[in-house]
């Protein structure tokens, strides 16, 4: 595809990372996010088009039908016709394991339905998480985007209720048999942000690796970087209004409950190194604090 009139700004990670509050930032700042939008801000015309484990193999041709069919119907630059039509209604015929066949139904009408709305001026993107599943190829079909991977300490995450995308994806990153629990969360958390780094290494300055727990506790020093990736003026007050809408969860930490001994220690090592906090405080029998 080529490049389109203002390209646009993509918001991934996995499930739970903070997206939501990126999301929401971006539509303070003006942005477009689609008119199909949940409680949490998630796109789900992409959702509909591309979280689904068929997209893993899905031919190159196949691939490209979709992002079109998506970024025309963002932009309102144009309509499906017949034949992708029926690609979308096809999309929406079986059962998913987060999505029954209804709903997604209901996202093809949506997508389908009416006169394709143009943002016009107005910078656009998309938030849903699972994005960052077909980063791998996304950007050779939409050249010139920006995708802001939202990280979160992967300690915490590995606790959290959320574990949709271990279920739906586990076995694609981690390549074994896996079971739903805080110890193969940390590893998928763990295989998705090492191939994150390596398929977005390309995309120099319009890849943009945003850590959630380092926004919730100095909103005024890190949201300066993220306007300047957006292309707008950090201004003063700009920061501080974006700065109210940050709230740091009280999950925050929550790993120190249970200790890191349930984790692999790989996994806890690659999180040191992306700079998150897995110092879990747990002073073991006979011995000091823990290190």
């Amino acid at each position: 595809m080529n490049d389109h009139p203002g390209t646009p700004v993509a918001i991934g990670g996995v499930g739970g990372s903070g997206t939501r509050l990126i999301a929401r930032l971006l539509m303070e700042l003006g942005f477009y996010m689609g008119d199909d939008l949940n409680e949490s801000n998630d796109n789900l015309w992409f959702t509909l088009l591309f979280k689904h484990v068929g997209i893993l193999s899905a031919p190159a041709g196949e691939f490209e039908d979709l992002v079109r069919i998506f970024v025309e119907r963002m932009t309102g630059t144009g309509t499906c016709n017949p034949s992708q039509a029926a690609q979308v209604r096809r999309l929406a015929l079986r059962d998913r394991p987060d999505h029954p066949a209804s709903w997604l139904k209901d996202r093809a009408d949506s997508l389908l339905a009416g006169a394709h709305k143009s943002p016009g001026a107005r910078p656009w993107g998309w938030k849903e998480p699972n994005t960052h599943v077909v980063m791998d190829r996304l950007p050779g079909f939409l050249r010139g985007m920006k995708y802001i991977h939202v990280m979160r300490n992967g300690l915490d995450m590995a606790h959290s209720a959320n574990q949709n995308q271990l279920r739906l994806w586990g076995r694609h990153f981690l390549d074994q048999d896996f079971e739903v629990s805080p110890r193969w969360s940390l590893k998928y958390w763990h295989a998705v942000h090492r191939r994150i780094l390596r398929v977005c290494e390309t995309m120099g300055d319009r890849f943009l690796l945003l850590n959630y727990d380092r926004l919730c506790q100095d909103p005024h020093g890190e949201l300066p970087p993220l306007l300047k990736f957006l292309g707008l003026a950090p201004s003063m007050d700009a920061v501080s209004r974006l700065a109210e809408l940050v709230r740091a969860p009280v999950s925050i930490g929550r790993f120190k409950r249970d200790g890191v001994g349930v984790f692999d220690p790989e996994d806890v090592a690659f999180a040191r190194r992306l700079g998150f906090d897995v110092d879990d405080g747990l002073v073991a029998p006979g011995q000091g604090r823990l290190r």
